[in-house]
């Protein structure tokens, strides 16, 4: 009994954790804004503009999507055209013609069965646009009612009609909703400008859609209006008793409703033809700290598509950051001069050849050229990166400022004139080469500027809450993953074990943490390398595979070398390597990427795992730089990836130029997903020696953690480390020192979910100025330091917050993050734990899963205790404001009872 009541109340918390938003979005543009549109559970959009694969993420999330589709007009010229619109340079149809009404019809059924949820249905009132002489108004008005019934018989009436209000009654039980534009503000679009209504058309229309709200549909207002003025816009139609959203006139930016979206993007266009992302330098070493920041970098490949539209409601800045003068064409040139003034950019690298961007950005190109030598004269305190001294000048960018601009650096020439290398203005910010990072043989590589204030103080980009993939439940993240190599080598230990023997005695089983491990199937499946000894190793891999705290991953079947040649991206001569392609199979010459990825994901399925288990996860070999294709065949056989990336920042050079962003896109929502931090090998000189090298990997730990936390703490080795006593005690040291402070033990694949959902989560503001967040999988929020703590008893959707106020954690789904304390926060919250939380309410039910012993911190929590679903309690310490629990490791169902406290 005590059961099915947590059962209910879990259920009931669930429903509470999600608020929605009332408003349908509307979005007429490509690619989707898809991380905003999580904050609506409707959004129409243009069909054409949504892929297979948005379609399937918007289910995934329960957000319905309605395809538009214009019943009065068209824009191709046919048999059943009427006249044209001057408006729009469309033609009317005729409503009673059989081959429009079926053309209608069929294009319904195929949006069905694309996965659209619903309809959009637009130019319900063209007709009234036609001569009254020439053509019977009374008879299109039945056409367009036959129409609609059958288009609401495909879709089960989930339509929403644009106006058509002389035929609601007609259509009352055809359609759940209305939308009408032009109550307070109308698009004109001969001239591209904003009106406003008049007084007398207010009223009209705002009797009409009082009529429509009367017959039982859901109505919303569509109003247009510049982005400022869109919140305030929207609260006045909702006072009005509608739904609103406003947005442009061609509803091709995004738009506001009850909440002002937060712009995270800042675009960043890179030329694939003159440079692959993966290679970039933008990519490698400033997308970390722009994602540090809470920002996405939006890359935008300007050889396979054209420059978007700089919507200033999703896009927070640009980035141009090139070493080849051949990136800047024309349009590229153009957009940029198009886009000063919209969003903040940056300017980094090479300059483009335009004297209006560059002076809007600071900076003139000198008449003449001051003689050399040249010294570093003045760099702005604030900018001043990890570099100890300037770098080697000796071929400078000859520049001077512009007006109302402020220098950042400039250097000295030989005559005594300076010579600026960096500047700033109300539009953004320019630096140039070598400005940037100083790299120096055999010591790795500096940012001569700090790149954070560069982001922030020099270009623009304001303070925001940062989506986090490196803390779980308040404390620090802790992954472990095995990649398959040396599996099969021999140990030197008594008996001789395989080296994956070593690993599952020595580090699995004693640490019963969550470790993702995986094989290459080559090397121990009957007719591979090993086939002598293949029943051995699978009986060792299947002894694995069936421990509880152990996923499943696969390593490739053949462990190829260069992804990067397999993804046409780089020529690499057979010749020209130490050991081929591949691991050297009996009859596999040629790689196929599908025996590579889902064949041996089936192997391992059907030979290796126990019932209820299965592989979720591929880890990339080699430079483990996979192309689009690999990608797509490891989505399509439903598992994550990760592997990949060049975080390996150690004591000797402690740069942040050293530190992987989260992810690489590669279209079509496909992210490979970067190890978080690489493995022994960068330790040990390619498992050359020193075998204790891996015990550094606590200098990354430190560096990573202060003063950015910038990486959850990941110990991603391969089998091989079991061949040595020195490779396993440095195993055990790495281990031990991350279980002796604080932190959360998660699978990979639950870190791989939350990183690609970086770049799907969302924020917004209320008129309040509270902070909303949406997503599905991350759960931490960090708070810049700049910014108060979070009041949760004022939140909703908020499980607690760190003592230091710099994480808050939040559920699934739609958080509102208060800042106001005007009221006390007195009620019980979380500030952190060792736990990954599935479900917390207060005097309500709590579900978790902790792999080792639970440990849990709670504020204002001394009246609270912990009861499981079986009926046992757990009380706290309390020490101050902090009440300290100790629970149990496994899987914990329960309450959370704090008495004197309301639900």
């Amino acid at each position: 009994m005590k059961y099915i009541l947590w059962l209910l109340l879990l259920v009931s918390a669930q429903l509470l954790a999600k608020p929605v938003n009332n408003s349908i979005a509307f979005y007429y543009s490509a690619p989707m804004p898809l991380a905003e549109m999580t904050f609506y559970s409707r959004v129409v959009v243009q069909p054409e503009f949504v892929t297979e694969h948005e379609l399937n993420w918007f289910k995934e999330r329960n957000i319905a999507v309605y395809a538009y589709l214009s019943i009065g007009e068209s824009y191709k010229k046919s048999d059943y055209s009427l006249t044209t619109n001057p408006n729009w340079n469309s033609y009317i149809s005729d409503l009673t013609s059989k081959q429009w009404q079926q053309q209608l019809n069929s294009s319904a059924v195929i949006l069905k069965e694309r996965g659209f949820s619903g309809l959009f249905l637009d130019t319900l009132d063209s007709y009234q646009l036609l001569d009254n002489e020439r053509y019977d108004k009374l008879a299109q008005q039945a056409g367009l009612v036959s129409i609609i019934k059958d288009l609401s018989l495909v879709f089960k009436k989930q339509l929403v009609l644009n106006r058509g209000f002389e035929l609601l009654p007609s259509l009352q039980n055809l359609a759940t909703d209305l939308v009408a534009e032009g109550l307070f503000s109308h698009f004109n679009p001969l001239d591209n400008s904003y009106k406003f209504t008049t007084e007398n058309d207010q009223a009209w229309l705002t009797a009409q859609l009082k009529k429509a709200q009367s017959l039982g549909f859901n109505v919303q207002v569509i109003d247009y209006a510049k982005p400022d003025k869109r919140l305030v816009m929207a609260e006045k139609i909702i006072a009005s008793g509608f739904s609103a959203w406003v947005t442009d006139g061609h509803l091709q930016t995004w738009g506001t409703s009850t909440i002002s979206p937060v712009p995270r993007r800042v675009l960043i266009p890179y030329n694939s033809d003159l440079k692959p992302l993966i290679y970039s330098t933008v990519h490698l070493k400033l997308a970390t700290l722009i994602e540090y920041l809470g920002y996405i970098p939006d890359y935008i490949d300007i050889a396979k598509r054209e420059l978007p539209l700089v919507d200033p409601s999703l896009h927070a800045g640009i980035v141009s950051w090139t070493n080849m003068g051949g990136f800047y064409s024309p349009s590229v040139i153009n957009w940029l001069e198009a886009s000063l003034g919209t969003v903040p950019q940056l300017v980094v690298g090479e300059l483009p050849q335009s004297a209006k961007l560059l002076a809007a950005l600071g900076v003139e190109t000198l008449n003449s050229s001051p003689p050399g030598p040249y010294e570093l004269n003045y760099l702005a305190p604030w900018l001043k990166g990890e570099s100890s001294s300037s770098p080697a000048i000796t071929k400078p960018y000859l520049l001077k400022l512009a007006p109302e601009a402020t220098t950042l650096i400039d250097i000295k020439a030989a005559d005594g004139s300076t010579v600026v290398q960096s500047a700033k203005t109300k539009y953004g910010a320019v630096i140039v080469a070598p400005w940037l990072i100083d790299t120096l043989p055999m010591e790795g590589s500096n940012w001569v500027i700090d790149p954070l204030t560069l982001l922030t103080k020099a270009m623009g980009l304001p303070t925001i809450l940062a989506p986090d993939t490196t803390t779980e439940s308040g404390r620090r993240m802790l992954t472990m993953h095995i990649d398959g190599d040396g599996f099969t080598s021999i140990a030197h230990f008594e008996g001789s074990p395989y080296a994956a023997e070593v690993i599952r005695d020595d580090i699995i089983k004693p640490y019963k943490l969550p470790i993702t491990s995986s094989i290459i199937q080559a090397d121990i499946e009957p007719g591979g390398i090993h086939a002598k000894h293949s029943k051995k190793l699978e009986k060792i891999a299947r002894s694995i595979f069936e421990l509880p705290y152990v996923e499943v991953a696969s390593h490739t079947y053949s462990h190829p070398y260069f992804w990067t040649a397999l993804s046409g991206r780089k020529e690499i001569d057979k010749e020209d390597t130490d050991y081929g392609f591949h691991l050297d199979v009996p009859g596999y010459d040629t790689i196929s990427l599908e025996k590579e990825i889902t064949g041996t994901i089936n192997y391992i399925n059907e030979r290796l795992v126990p019932k209820g288990k299965k592989t979720v996860l591929m880890l990339w070999s080699g430079d483990a730089t996979p192309g689009p294709d690999a990608l797509k065949i490891a989505r399509n056989a439903g598992v994550l990836n990760v592997n990949g990336g060049n975080t390996d920042v150690n004591g000797d050079n402690p740069s942040l130029s050293h530190i992987s962003p989260i992810a690489r896109p590669e279209g079509d929502l496909l992210y490979q997903i970067y190890a978080p931090i690489l493995n022994e090998n960068v330790y040990t000189n390619l498992w050359h020696g020193p075998f204790y090298g891996f015990k550094r990997l606590t200098e990354t730990f430190e560096i990573t953690e202060k003063p950015y936390r910038l990486k959850p703490y990941t110990i991603y080795y391969h089998f091989y480390s079991g061949e040595v006593p020195a490779g396993l005690d440095a195993l055990k040291h790495n281990i031990d020192y991350v279980l002796q402070r604080p932190n959360t033990p998660v699978y990979l694949s639950h870190y791989a979910k939350i990183a690609k959902d970086f770049y799907f989560s969302a924020l917004a503001k209320n008129s309040k100025g509270d902070w909303l967040f949406s997503s599905k999988k991350i759960r931490t929020l960090r708070i810049p330091s700049d910014f108060d703590i979070a009041n949760i008893s004022q939140s909703d959707g908020v499980l607690g917050v760190t003592q230091q106020g710099d994480y808050v954690h939040t559920i699934e789904g739609i958080s509102r993050i208060s800042f106001d304390h005007s009221q006390k926060d007195i009620a019980p919250y979380l500030a952190s734990a060792n736990v990954v939380i599935d479900t917390w309410q207060v005097n309500g039910p709590v579900s978790f899963k902790a792999w080792i012993p639970a440990t849990l911190d709670l504020v204002n929590a001394h009246s609270c205790q912990f009861i499981s679903h079986m009926g046992k309690s757990y009380k706290g310490i309390t020490r101050g404001k902090l009440t300290h629990f100790k629970l149990p490791a496994g899987e914990f169902l329960g309450y959370l009872n704090c008495t004197g406290v309301a639900k």
